[in-house]
């Protein structure tokens, strides 16, 4: 091995050009693929930062149109009585229940006011008791809630995030004890928690640890599916017992409550799944995947260059073999030397890599209303591993087959191999040709996978939405349904109407109006409606619509046009007949020739259908930031007087809308000064906030391929060049004998072009199949794009015909006399 290792050395360093660009190349390609694997380790499986995490399982609901659904708190009661020994679950020892532990917490919006201060937004992590038992965790001073403190009336209490106490109470100790003005209602601080808490689903801020409690409308309403369920194993029960033990909970309701239930399934996930979206996953895999298709290019790149060199180590090798060297100890000299090659890539690959990593943490943004910065990806101990053996395995993919080919040498004719002119055998022109090919397809399929990306999100962010999206300021805020204020419709309704009438106060104002959903992704209510006459019992046929509470102008605020019948009249009361208003693609699909106003189309709650008059028709509208559902969807519109939510959004139209944010904060003071203004943006500001980490994958999928590209160029352009070498006596005859420059040319264009055309066709299915697989996963922004692939294919034959004709010009300029003495 020692002395196998020093011939390495000695071969790399005698052929000092070709080691460089082959340490460069494989440290590019090793790099990348470092990079991005910290990326997927760092955002798809690094462990959840709580005790044993292979034991922790989020509860997952399916409805029956194959959504992915939460639950409510009672359902989560009924599992934890069912499945969990801190429930008091089963003791006869037949059988040990599923979980330790089940708790339920959702997030919440809240608002500190402090006295002469304006409302403050904060987050906070409202959970049943036995959260701390699940997650094992324990406030670092203080205490935690118990369960008689979920009760309304004894739930004024609060556990700080270490971030929270630090910053606003400057780390005081004595802060336990203390009140703080919360939602309107004094809040008694009990606990701080630990510096190393986050919120367990996602990368998000937690300011606060509350005992969930809601009103008794949202308690008791099975069909409130705000709550993330999330269990602890009991030892030695696995994800698929737990399961099996749910199943029964899940029929039991499809038995007393069929209309919520039927059709519904029920799942587990590891923490670590549940942490991000599935197009998000599906967006880290795809950079994975494309830095994959980087290490493979320059590898065969690195096998082609090994092969070049053939002629000047065929001969060596054929002395060791005429002195009794095996064939297996041939092929371990040669993959030494590719393996200590290998790692010398990787050594560059860390510092590209690190750089990497840098400028990723510093682009994208993570969690919620996320800053650019905010997320680490560290070169530890377990990246350096993956870093060793992505380039111990490089080492093996470029280096077994050119090894195992020169080993093949016969001794007799290498021996008396004089010049460098000979040529390679057949195998190995078929196996570098063959490279060739893969590198072209697979330089087609990332450029242009990342080119219908890039030409989609262009294309999502200037089509037309069928609403205004440059005149519009949005304004976010909370009246909190836990405090004395709101806890009930009534209170929720007055509230909204003063907001109502003092915004229409804000000069200069051209409409205002108040909803529940801005389109920008998706709707946060979207369920089974029913259509009189028309649509089946069964709830996995029903179609899916989104709901929308408007109150004021809505529709005149964001420009959405009336198409037919007519709008909310701003009198309606509470108590008037239900009312809604679709949108044209629900009324063309259910009425197709005829008008959909005066019909009846009906949503569930609870046992009963609730049916609503259609008493206006109205334009399209597109989602301005989604990219995962498809461009349009059945659309319900309800006024707001008959469903107060909490959350809502406070709309404002005018000339340059950025000039009303100090007027809708004066609004929301004036009505309520414990309400928080949780965010204030135009549409335009919050598109290229929340579209920012989307930009900066496809502008790192467009580099990757662009370095694909040039790879795949580099490798042709070094097998036509080889091609020249190997055959200047045969350019020199032709030459001799007549042959005009633009033959030989020809003659070497002809290999390249003929390479690169198979290489595009297979590249080109590539390309349309990994483009339809987008497509299901962002519907809006990727799919079959012929054009692009089309342009991607030309630029690649392009840039081939450029790699090609270089050489091939080289060839033309041979002097006959000296290219046949040379032979």
């Amino acid at each position: 091995m020692i002395a196998d290792l020093r011939y390495a050395f000695r071969s790399l360093l005698k052929s000092p050009g070709f080691t460089l660009v082959a340490l460069l190349t494989l440290g590019l390609g090793i790099g990348v693929n470092t990079s991005m694997y910290t990326l997927v380790d760092v955002l798809l499986f690094r462990s959840a930062p709580f005790p044993e995490p292979d034991r922790l399982l989020v509860v997952q609901s399916r409805t029956p149109q194959g959504q992915e659904d939460r639950f409510s708190l009672a359902e989560i009661g009924e599992m934890r009585a069912q499945t969990s020994t801190s429930a008091g679950g089963r003791t006869d020892g037949v059988q040990t229940q599923a979980f330790e532990s089940l708790t339920a917490f959702a997030m919440w919006d809240n608002a500190l006011a402090e006295p002469g201060q304006p409302a403050e937004r904060l987050f906070s992590l409202d959970a049943s008791a036995d959260f701390f038992k699940t997650f094992r965790v324990q406030p670092m001073l203080g205490r935690s809630f118990t369960a008689d403190e979920q009760v309304p009336g004894r739930n004024q209490v609060a556990l700080l995030s270490h971030a929270l106490w630090q910053s606003r109470f400057g780390g005081d100790p004595s802060i336990i004890g203390r009140t703080l003005r919360l939602n309107s209602e004094q809040v008694t601080v009990i606990g701080v928690m630990p510096a190393s808490f986050t919120y367990p689903l996602f990368f998000g801020k937690v300011d606060l640890l509350r005992p969930v409690t809601v009103p008794r409308d949202i308690t008791e309403n099975r069909n409130t599916h705000f709550f993330q369920a999330v269990g602890r194993l009991n030892p030695g029960v696995n994800p698929s017992q737990a399961t099996a033990q749910l199943i029964p909970v899940l029929s039991q309701w499809c038995r007393d409550y069929p209309q919520n239930n039927a059709g519904r399934g029920i799942y587990l996930q590891p923490m670590h799944k549940a942490t991000m979206a599935r197009t998000d996953q599906f967006m880290v895999w795809l950079l994975f995947g494309i830095g994959g298709v980087i290490l493979l290019i320059a590898c065969f790149n690195i096998a082609n260059l090994q092969l070049s060199r053939a002629a000047s180590t065929t001969r060596d090798l054929a002395i060791r073999s005429a002195l009794g060297a095996s064939r297996a100890s041939l092929v371990v000299q040669q993959l030494t030397e590719s393996i200590v090659l290998a790692l010398g890539g990787g050594v560059l690959g860390v510092m590209v890599a690190t750089w990497a990593n840098a400028l990723i943490g510093r682009a994208v943004s993570i969690g919620e209303a996320g800053s650019a910065g905010s997320l680490e990806l560290p070169m530890n101990g377990p990246v350096l591993v993956a870093a060793f053996l992505i380039s111990l395995l490089s080492g093996l993919l470029f280096g077994l087959v050119p090894a195992w080919l020169a080993s093949r040498s016969n001794v007799a004719s290498a021996l008396k191999q004089q010049s460098r002119g000979s040529s390679s055998g057949r195998s190995t022109h078929l196996f570098r040709h063959s490279l060739i090919v893969v590198q072209v397809a697979l330089a087609l399929a990332a450029l242009a996978t990342a080119g219908v990306m890039i030409r989609g999100l262009g294309a999502l962010l200037q089509k037309e939405k069928g609403w205004d999206t440059s005149h519009v300021l949005a304004a976010s805020i909370h009246l909190p349904e836990q405090t004395t204020l709101y806890n009930s419709g009534d209170k929720r309704r007055l509230a909204i109407e003063k907001l109502s009438r003092r915004l229409a106060q804000i000069p200069n104002a051209e409409h205002t109006g108040i909803c529940t959903d801005v389109p920008f992704f998706e709707y946060s209510t979207m369920s089974p409606v029913e259509v009189q006459g028309q649509t089946s019992d069964e709830p996995a046929k029903q179609p899916i619509a989104g709901y929308t509470m408007v109150a004021s102008e809505y529709f005149a605020t964001l420009g959405i046009t009336l198409l037919e019948g007519r709008l909310f009249p701003p009198e309606l009361k509470a108590d008037a007949p239900p009312l809604v208003v679709i949108n044209e693609t629900m009324a063309r699909h259910f009425w197709p020739g005829e008008s959909a106003v005066g019909k009846r189309i009906g949503d569930r709650q609870g046992d009963t259908v609730v049916w609503r008059q259609v008493i206006g028709v109205v334009r399209d509208i597109q989602f301005a930031m989604s990219i995962t559902n498809p461009d349009t969807l059945f659309q319900v519109y309800k006024p707001m007087v008959n469903e107060p939510w909490g959350y809502m959004f406070l709309l404002v139209r005018g000339a340059t809308p950025a000039a009303f944010k100090k007027d809708v904060l004066r609004a929301v003071a004036d009505i309520d000064p414990d309400v928080a203004v949780q965010e204030v943006f135009t549409i335009p500001e919050s598109t290229d906030r929340y579209m920012h980490n989307i930009v900066v994958i496809n502008n790192t999928l467009g580099g990757f391929a662009l370095l694909g590209l040039f790879l795949a160029s580099l490798g042709l352009y070094g097998v036509i060049s080889n091609l020249v070498a190997q055959r200047t006596g045969e350019f020199g005859i032709r030459l001799a004998l007549g042959a005009k420059p633009c033959d030989v040319i020809g003659l070497v264009l002809g290999t390249g072009v003929r390479l690169t055309l198979i290489g595009l066709v297979i590249g080109s299915v590539l390309a349309y199949a990994l483009n339809r697989t987008l497509q299901a996963f962002m519907p809006r922004m990727a799919g079959s794009d012929p054009v692009t692939i089309a342009l991607v294919a030309m630029l690649l034959f392009g840039i081939a015909l450029l790699a090609c004709w270089l050489p091939a010009r080289r060839a033309t300029k041979i002097d006959p006399i000296i290219a046949l003495r040379a032979d």
